[in-house]
């Protein structure tokens, strides 16, 4: 605990001097007021007229501002410049700031390359066409590299990044097709302190080393993901391709207060693209190594004054990368092992009800058919009961399997979104329902031995109701008041379930289990400025989970073999934040907080044998956090350091079999269970820079130690030196070993670069990022039973890489056409997706390795 503190300790200080040298060169100038601002739904113009006459600022704008963009309602309380930079967000208009404070709004000349700058605001008048072009060229001339605001929703309502008390990294698409990355999965790529792999078929995230070891379809992550605003259990979510994305925030820390329940590690907050008032829409397609063939396309536009509409669509087929071995010849292969197929649709139809009123209708389709992570062929510590070659697979990246194998997910889902602005405040409803279906098959031999093989089918119904009311008539104070209910069934599909098979599809046994989930919670946040630098912020959330489970095996003659008893249990947690947040200069801020999460306590959807249903509790985390974060023209910097007081974590442990009677020989059995806990700090660090017009430098850092508390009685896979076969559930001491997915350093670095052509313009892109070795997703020893000098040793660790990404991409002078030649993994690095052991022997999925394709697209 004192290295701890020293470590952090050390941290805070060098964040302190990252400030001092970033604050010394600027002076905070004339001290801008806040304003309360009450700006309803109306075209740009209409926006620009209030604004001005709602902080006493002139704003000066000609007939090149379009009428037709229309804006989304601002309430709040913000500076002129974060207010009006939120305004003219995507727009397509840019502005500047005079010497006696009057702001000129005039048009993007995009052929000059002008960017959107980030001074003041307001003042509304209508000059004539000659004057106003006078202002554009006046507001054009002497144009300098800078970087464009970004506005985040974290806090439930919108505000410039800098004046959010927490760590957030956000990801636009531009930032996400610049990076190289087309699923989910590979944001840790570009998400400083995050990491993404695989347990199995399941998709495993983790935040700042905050991650899960138990994985099932009903087993809910501790990093939250909402879609629209909307939360999404399913895991499989993860594993999709990110297409038609309006933007990624990823909050760091526990969001336990504005985002309640599973949100111990931090939330994904994922927003697609919407319907639009003028008529717009991209579609592209892109064709690289593997056969891997992808179409997207978008389209948006009005269908009255008061009624618009978006569709997007997405459909990607991979032959893969992972070879099927021909079980005739040593070497030779019969195609490919692990395709990946995968298509969405999403519909929204968005309409003002009224002047105050709008809904937004979304109808969503999707599906994914992914092979790669559920492979499970074997390479090390081989059992005796696996076939020899060519029957068995032997080189790294290669797969065997005798039927069909493969994690399918499938989601219909229907959501309301309603957004009433009242005269305090807005309030935003979210009413949804969806229905997932995973089917999945695994050939856990991962041979053509035909030893066992097993199918599971999943439904899953959810529905939710949440209401956020975001209050901002109280002077001085920013306000959220919300509540949720939300109801979730998760059930084996009937007539299926869980089935195990032995040779030749031999039915063994069928298991059942149903677990239904009913939680509400309320909330109360709010922010108060003390003065126009110095904001406090405090707020709390009640929540209230029930659970129950019921679960029962089969024979293949129909008996009931196992049926322990239903069980239910309900869990009531309070989880409050409080921050402090101090302006230094124009949007550069420091801050502290202190914040709590929880992560629902589960069931294990497949019990030992003769033991009753238990849950585990739930997870708790207490975070203490200081940060700094700063836009300062051709720089945007953030740096966040952290300390974790992580207990209750929900874990697989071996205990003695508490059915064995008193004097007999007892034997031990696994079960879920809450180990004592985990102590985690860092230090992270984002930066953007743009040093020359057309430049764009990005980089990120993290440096975490996540260990465990003392843990004695960890379940692992270790190994046997005598005849050096795995040992599956071993009694093995965990304690101050590194947690899974939570490497000691991380970060990645990047340059884009635009060169002015003749003929439209080039793009040249070059990104890297990197990892220290770590456990992927069993941190398991070698065990009391393996060779001296490996006994206290992990074993299933991805040793240390790093991979670099680059595209060249040109554009037409119109800015409609483009051309992108990519390339992905060029030093053609092998690590591994996944990384376990079982009794078969030690199996590891393949990452993908270098790939190279072209894509063309068009926007309109």
């Amino acid at each position: 605990m004192k290295f701890a503190m020293r470590s952090f300790s050390r941290y805070l200080a060098l964040s302190a001097c990252a400030v001092a040298l970033l604050t010394s060169h600027g002076s905070y100038g004339q001290t801008e007021q806040l304003v309360v601002f009450n700006i309803t739904a109306t075209d740009l113009p209409g926006a620009l007229n209030q604004l001005a006459q709602q902080s006493d600022r002139q704003i000066v704008f000609g007939s090149d501002v379009p009428t037709k963009s229309g804006t989304m309602p601002l309430h709040g309380t913000y500076r002129v410049q974060d207010a009006l930079d939120m305004l003219l967000r995507g727009s397509g208009v840019t502005y500047k700031v005079g010497q006696d404070n009057t702001i000129v709004v005039s048009t993007a000349d995009t052929s000059a390359g002008s960017k959107q700058s980030s001074p003041d605001g307001v003042r509304a008048a209508h000059p004539t066409q000659t004057a106003a072009a006078e202002l554009a060229a006046a507001s054009r001339e002497g144009t300098e590299p800078g970087l464009e605001q970004i506005i985040v929703s974290a806090q439930k309502r919108e505000e410039p990044l800098e004046r959010v008390p927490m760590s957030i990294t956000v990801l636009n698409p531009e930032t996400i097709a610049k990076s190289g990355i087309v699923n989910l999965m590979d944001i840790g790529r570009i998400a400083t302190g995050a990491q993404m792999n695989f347990a199995g078929g399941i998709p495993g995230i983790a935040v700042r080393g905050i991650s899960t070891l138990i994985s099932g379809y009903n087993v809910e992550s501790n990093v939250a993901i909402y879609i629209d605003g909307f939360y999404d259990p399913n895991p499989i979510t993860m594993a999709s391709d990110m297409a038609n994305l309006d933007n990624v925030e990823v909050l760091k820390g526990p969001q336990g207060t504005l985002y309640g329940r599973n949100a111990t590690g931090g939330a994904f907050l994922i927003n697609t693209l919407g319907p639009s008032k003028t008529f717009t829409g991209n579609f592209d397609s892109s064709y690289g190594r593997f056969n891997d063939t992808v179409v997207n396309g978008y389209v948006a536009g009005p269908i009255s004054d008061r009624i618009r509409f978006s569709v997007s669509s997405h459909y990607r087929h991979d032959d893969g990368w992972i070879k099927k071995i021909d079980p005739t010849t040593i070497g030779s292969y019969v195609g490919g092992a692990a395709p990946i197929k995968e298509a969405s649709v999403r519909a929204k139809l968005e309409a003002d009800v009224t002047d105050d009123l709008t809904a937004t209708l979304s109808l969503n389709y999707g599906y994914t058919k992914d092979t790669p992570p559920g492979l499970l062929s074997v390479f090390a510590h081989v059992s005796p009961a696996e076939p020899a070659p060519p029957s068995r697979p032997t080189v790294f990246g290669t797969a065997a399997y005798n039927y069909k194998n493969y994690a399918f997910g499938m989601e219909d889902e229907a959501t309301l979104k309603l957004v009433y602005n009242t005269s305090i405040g807005t309030l935003t409803s979210h009413s949804g329902y969806a229905h997932h279906i995973n089917d999945s098959y695994f050939d856990f031999d991962g041979s053509y031995a035909d030893l066992i093989y097993n199918h599971f089918k999943y439904d899953e119904d959810t529905i939710q109701q949440s209401l956020d009311y975001a209050i901002t008539a109280i002077d001085k104070l920013d306000l959220v008041a919300g509540g949720l209910y939300y109801h979730d069934l998760f059930k084996t599909a009937p007539g299926v379930g869980s089935i195990q098979y032995g040779p030749k599809l031999a039915l063994v046994s069928t298991s059942q289990f149903r677990q239904p989930t009913e939680a509400w919670a309320l909330y109360l946040d709010g922010t108060y400025h003390l003065t126009d630098r110095l904001s406090l912020t405090a707020g709390g959330r009640f929540s209230h989970d029930y659970k129950s489970a019921a679960f029962q095996t089969v024979s293949a003659k129909g008996v009931v073999t196992f049926g322990p008893a239903p069980n239910s249990h309900a869990w009531t947690k309070f989880t409050p934040r409080a921050t402090a947040r101090y302006e230094l200069a124009p949007q550069t801020d420091v801050y502290v907080s202190w914040t709590q999460g929880f992560r629902s306590g589960a069931y294990n959807a497949s019990p030992p044998a003769g033991l009753p249903l238990t849950p585990v509790n739930p997870e708790t985390i207490t975070a203490y956090e200081v940060g700094f974060k700063t836009t300062r023209s051709i720089v945007r910097f953030q740096t966040a350091a952290f300390y974790y007081d992580y207990k209750d974590l929900q874990v697989s442990v071996t205990v003695p079999n508490p059915t064995c009677l008193p004097g007999t020989t007892c034997g031990i059995v696994t079960i879920l269970q809450n180990a004592p806990g985990a102590h985690i700090y860092g230090w992270e660090n984002e930066i953007t820079v743009t040093p020359v017009e057309r430049m764009t430098l990005r980089a990120g850092l993290a440096l975490l130690h996540a260990r465990y508390l003392s843990f004695t009685n960890a379940t692992g896979t270790g190994v046997n030196a005598t005849n050096t076969l795995n040992v599956s559930n071993q009694v093995q001491n965990w304690t101050g070993k590194q947690l899974a997915r939570a490497p000691d350093v991380s970060g990645n670095a990047g340059v884009d670069y635009e060169v002015p052509m003749s003929y439209g313009s080039l793009l040249l892109t070059a990104n890297v990022n990197f990892t220290s070795g770590y456990a992927i997703s069993n941190p398991s020893l070698y065990g009391p039973l393996a060779p001296a000098g490996l006994q206290g040793a992990q074993r299933f660790r991805q040793e240390s890489y790093a991979l670099l990404s680059a595209q060249v991409t040109w554009t037409d002078p119109s800015n409609h056409y483009a051309v992108t030649i990519y390339g992905n993994n060029l030093t053609n690095k092998n690590y591994r997706l996944t990384y376990n052991g079982g009794a078969f022997g030690d199996y590891s999925v393949k990452a993908e390795p270098i790939t190279y394709g072209a894509k063309v697209g068009v926007k309109f």
